[in-house]
């Protein structure tokens, strides 16, 4: 296993964490997060619990999924991208989507 992709992983996963706090802090308790952004922009509005708890829980599946799957990956198999390497990317990406979920989440409740 790659411990770069380890590392990588654990900072993603730890900022997921501290980005679910942060919306803890400014997101009143009666405000809605959004659970997935798709073709017609956020969907799926939950309560504030719920969505920062959410989050963080898929991001920790994925981070065991990486885990898993780098143990057992062999140097040289496969042509495509590694699947450690494309999950890393992945929960990159669910960084970001929380980061922009909470915005929506405030702009929203500052709205209403």
């Amino acid at each position: 296993m790659s411990i770069s992709v380890l590392i990588i992983g654990s900072v993603l996963l730890l900022g997921m964490i501290c980005v679910s706090v942060y919306g803890a802090r400014v997101l009143p308790a009666d405000a809605r997060l959004p659970l997935h952004f798709g073709p017609a922009g956020y969907t799926n509005w939950q309560s504030r619990n719920v969505g920062l708890l959410m989050w963080p829980v898929i991001s920790v599946a994925v981070f065991v999924i990486i885990i898993v799957s780098a143990g057992n990956q062999h140097p040289g198999s496969g042509h495509g991208l590694p699947l450690p390497l494309g999950l890393t990317i992945a929960l990159a990406v669910i960084l970001v989507n929380f980061v922009f979920a909470i915005r929506a989440a405030l702009n929203r409740s500052a709205r209403g």
